[in-house]
């Protein structure tokens, strides 16, 4: 079984979830359509789009630790661990799997809202010029605001996995070593972030907006050191996986 065929596995393991939550979210873009009337603007946004959100995000963070919970419950481990593909490989693709169904949930959300609600407002936000004005700021700040999002969301996921791994590696108080392992690797990216990332003072800045009143700019380090952070901890958790059983 290849890393493609991991993925799918992943990916098919976890499409009913994601996929029940996506239409859910889309009956509730119906009946704020329907209830638009005695709505305000505010609560429209709260429901439609900021609650959805958090929760698809809380339940990939959830999803990546369950992935793990339930190799183990059901000694599937067992299995991966046989096979001729190493242990970061098999984290990878219970990691891409989430993100990809996250990806997938999130335009979805957008894309039910736009068609949904926001098609009922589209002609009085495209006459109103100071809207217009300001769109390629909003979504320049969109965008930006996604991927940094998704980076830590990644970041989570990948510290939740070696938290787990920790606590397989004893046969009691598993929790108490999880919890710790949990506290000891924030504390580690806490320490070291703000040293590694002064060391990529040199780094391109991130322009958020596109008028020069409106922009806003931001150091990359930080975002370039979490991200290797990822990478290093992606290798250990492989590598800890690896050591769980001893084929």
């Amino acid at each position: 079984m290849g890393l493609w065929n991991l993925f799918k596995k992943e990916v098919k393991s976890i499409f009913p979830l994601y996929g029940v939550f996506a239409l859910l979210v889309t009956v509730v873009h119906l009946i704020i359509l329907y209830k638009r009337a005695v709505l305000d603007m505010d609560i429209t946004m709260v429901f439609a789009i900021l609650l959805p959100y958090l929760f698809i995000a809380a339940i990939a963070v959830g999803t990546g630790y369950y992935q793990l919970f339930i190799e183990w419950k059901t000694n599937s481990i067992y299995l991966l661990l046989s096979l001729p593909i190493r242990g970061w490989k098999v984290l990878t693709a219970k990691l891409a799997a989430v993100l990809s169904m996250l990806v997938l949930v999130c335009l979805w959300i957008g894309g039910s809202f736009a068609v949904i609600l926001l098609r009922v407002k589209w002609d009085e936000l495209v006459g109103n010029e100071d809207w217009a004005g300001q769109f390629p700021t909003l979504f320049s700040l969109l965008i930006n605001s996604f991927w940094m999002c998704l980076l830590l969301i990644t970041f989570l996921l990948v510290v939740l996995q070696f938290t787990f791994l920790c606590g397989q590696l004893v046969a009691k108080f598993k929790w108490l070593v999880m919890i710790s392992a949990f506290l000891g690797i924030s504390w580690l990216v806490l320490r070291i972030s703000p040293l590694f990332s002064h060391l990529l003072v040199w780094t391109p800045e991130i322009v958020i907006g596109e008028k020069e009143s409106d922009m806003a700019f931001l150091h990359s380090g930080p975002f370039i050191v979490l991200g290797l952070l990822i990478i290093g901890l992606v290798v250990l958790n492989g590598f800890i996986f690896e050591k769980e059983v001893e084929v």
